[in-house]
C-alpha cells in the first residue's frame, strides 16, 4: 500500500511559492494540501484564491482544499473551477453538510469530511459512505502551540474500524511529526499532512524527507 504524503501548502516559503511547488511536485509529493479559512470556523485565516491558483499553475499532482469556513456550499464550485480535486468540509460548517458532499461530487470533484479530533465519530456515521477521503485534524486549532492531541488516536481508530464497508481513506493534519506518522501508518491512516514539524524548514531536500518517510512507513 502507498500512503500518501501531502505538503502542508500553508507552511511553505510564500516569498517562493511557486518555486516551492515545483520542488515539491518533483521530490514526489501526492497530494497538494491547502487550508482556507475565513477565520469563523476556526480563528485562523490561512490561505486565498490566489494561493490556489499560484500550487495549481506548478503541478499536475492532486490538489486539495480544506475550508475552514462557515457555509462552504457557497464556495465549493468557486474551488472546484480553480482546479481542486479533493474538497474538505466540516460537518459543523452547514446545516445540511450532506448536501455539500453531494455538490462536491455533482461537480466532478472528490468530496472530503474534515472531523476534528474531538468529534464523536459515531454523529458520522451517514456521512462516512458519502466521502472518499476523511481528514482528522489532530491538533488544537485554537491554540498557538502546534501540539498533537492524544486524544484523537481513539478518534483515528474508530475511524480504521470502520473503513470496512466503506470507501475512505484517512488522513490526519496538524503537528504530524515521523514518530506520529509511524503509529498512524501502523493502525491503517493511509496519508500524512506534512508542515513543519517533518516537512518544512528542514535541514535535508524535499526528496530525501520524502525517501526517510517511505522507507520508514513502508510505501
Amino acid at each position: 500500500m502507498k500512503h500518501l504524503l501531502c505538503p502542508s501548502m500553508n507552511c511553505a516559503n510564500f516569498d517562493c511559492l511557486r518555486d516551492e511547488s515545483i520542488a515539491l511536485d518533483r521530490a514526489g509529493a501526492d497530494i497538494f494540501h491547502v487550508d482556507i479559512g475565513d477565520g469563523i470556523l476556526a480563528p485562523r485565516i490561512s490561505m486565498g484564491i490566489r494561493d490556489v491558483q499560484a500550487v495549481r499553475r506548478n503541478t499536475k499532482k492532486l490538489m486539495d482544499v480544506h475550508l475552514y469556513m462557515t457555509n462552504p456550499m457557497r464556495h465549493i464550485e468557486l474551488f472546484a473551477n480553480e482546479g481542486a480535486d479533493i474538497i474538505y468540509v466540516f460537518p459543523e460548517s452547514e446545516y445540511f453538510i450532506a448536501a455539500a458532499l453531494c455538490k462536491i461530487r455533482e461537480l466532478g470533484k472528490v468530496p472530503g469530511l474534515a472531523v476534528g479530533w474531538g468529534t464523536a465519530v459515531e454523529s458520522l456515521t451517514a456521512l462516512l459512505p458519502l466521502v472518499d477521503y476523511v481528514m482528522v485534524n489532530t491538533a488544537d486549532p485554537v491554540s498557538s502551540k502546534r501540539i498533537f492531541m492524544d486524544s484523537a488516536w481513539t478518534t483515528l481508530q474508530k475511524l480504521v474500524e470502520r473503513k470496512e464497508g466503506n470507501h475512505y481513506k484517512i488522513l490526519v493534519d496538524g503537528a504530524i511529526s515521523p514518530e506520529v506518522i509511524k503509529k498512524a501508518a501502523a493502525m491503517g491512516v493511509d496519508g500524512f499532512c506534512m508542515g513543519t514539524q517533518c516537512l518544512f524548514g528542514q535541514v535535508e531536500s524535499y526528496g530525501i524527507i520524502f525517501r526517510k518517510i517511505r522507507d520508514m512507513i513502508g510505501g
